[in-house]
């Protein structure tokens, strides 16, 4: 069995309590379109070129069988109806401007990497983020477990995108829930993420009167998107409703721009900017005033 994943980041600090290892798993049931990793959206590996590092050479054009790369003006055209992805193409690049996002890991593999940095863990442990970590669930169960026989701290970033089961199955090997909470309103809901959120709420009030004191709730804070007032006091109400009280926001940035140009993937809103530091402390304090405990930044 193996596991698609597209990153592996080493001391982190904004994913759950201490110093964490975290481990992104490549694919996702929604599609948000402020996503700050839309390299973690798809369930396929995916090639990416760095203009930055291209010397234009067109080794790679000339290396593929296909035909499907053509270099203009330093960047790659990739044909993705032609690409088989035989990777030819990044083993051949001298500069590696051409990369493969995304590398299959057995259990074993992974955990290797992630013992590398347990001398650094202390109060903190793995991460295990997405993507969606619930759309591989068989491997994630399997990893969970195993990790445990090393007794590391485990934290799981989630949408709540899916099968409740699939959540109580890793209950018992769990330590923290990093559970995203995006726009309460349904229909606004599936108009900016894709999907519907009955599922998402659904599964979050079975999974806090099962493991109440294991959530913390992430807040994507959207200006003009979920940062109105209507949507933060539904949100207040139903975490008050279940009883959790603490907050992580995570305040919108546009420093991920370049990784839609690389992917030749639209980013639909250009238009909207990062919030005022006015802004951040005023919604931080309006769940402060209502008893949540907020961190911002995660």
């Amino acid at each position: 069995m193996k596991g698609l994943i597209f990153d592996i980041k080493r001391y982190s600090i904004h994913d759950g309590e201490g110093i964490r290892t975290t481990i992104f798993f490549k694919g996702c049931p929604l599609s948000c379109l402020w996503c700050h990793n839309p390299e973690s959206q798809s369930f396929k590996t995916q090639l990416v070129h760095y203009e930055n590092k291209c010397i234009n050479c067109k080794t790679c054009e000339h290396i593929c069988k296909k035909q499907a790369i053509k270099i203009i003006d330093n960047k790659a055209h990739i044909n993705k109806l032609l690409c088989n992805m035989c990777l030819d193409c990044t083993k051949s690049c001298p500069t590696n401007a051409l990369s493969e996002i995304g590398a299959l890991y057995s259990i074993n593999e992974l955990v290797e990497e992630i013992l590398k940095d347990k001398v650094f863990y202390s109060e903190g442990g793995v991460t295990i983020s997405g993507g969606e970590p619930f759309s591989q669930a068989k491997f994630l169960l399997y990893l969970v477990k195993k990790l445990k026989d090393y007794y590391l701290n485990i934290a799981i970033d989630t949408s709540g995108y899916t099968n409740f089961s699939n959540i109580e199955k890793i209950l018992d090997y769990t330590d923290q829930f990093l559970y995203d909470l995006k726009i309460m309103d349904p229909q606004l809901h599936k108009k900016y993420t894709g999907v519907s959120n009955q599922i998402i709420l659904e599964n979050l009030e079975k999974l806090s009167c099962a493991a109440r004191d294991k959530i913390t709730i992430r807040l994507p804070i959207i200006p003009t998107i979920n940062d109105n007032l209507d949507n933060l006091s539904q949100t207040a109400i139903f975490l008050k409703k279940l009883k959790i009280h603490k907050i992580d926001l995570l305040f919108y940035h546009n420093i991920m721009l370049d990784k839609y140009r690389r992917l030749n993937m639209e980013f639909k809103l250009q238009h909207i900017k990062k919030p005022s530091d006015e802004a951040v402390n005023s919604i931080a304090n309006f769940f402060k005033s209502q008893e949540f405990i907020v961190n911002i930044g995660g």
